[in-house]
């Protein structure tokens, strides 16, 4: 009888002890998807590899963000030269950067 409780308490506790994780193939591989991100010209800027700017997710909210940020992308995830893309009311440009 004792053996019996004894291999059920060592099963529960293999049992508690597997851990189970779903992941896809691009996170195992430690692979971020590439984003877009857009910004006021004037507020680019490549320093010490690094890039600085008022980062925003879309145009429209590019012409609103009149400070940087404290997002920083690292220089060696740029996948593109920034491209203008457009200009506010104000006629200053927005570019957008192609990233990870």
């Amino acid at each position: 009888m004792k053996s019996w409780l004894l291999i059920l308490s060592l099963s529960v506790v293999a049992i508690a002890g597997v851990q189970v994780c779903f992941a896809d193939p691009q996170q195992v591989q430690g692979v971020r998807s590439p984003t877009l991100s857009f910004c006021q010209l004037r507020f680019y800027e490549e320093d010490d590899g690094r890039l600085y700017c008022n980062w925003a997710v879309n145009f429209r909210y590019a012409c609103f963000v009149w400070w940087p940020t404290n997002k920083i992308i690292p220089a060696g995830a740029k996948l593109s030269e920034p491209e203008v893309v457009g200009k506010c009311g104000n006629g200053e440009p927005v570019v957008k950067l192609h990233h990870y």
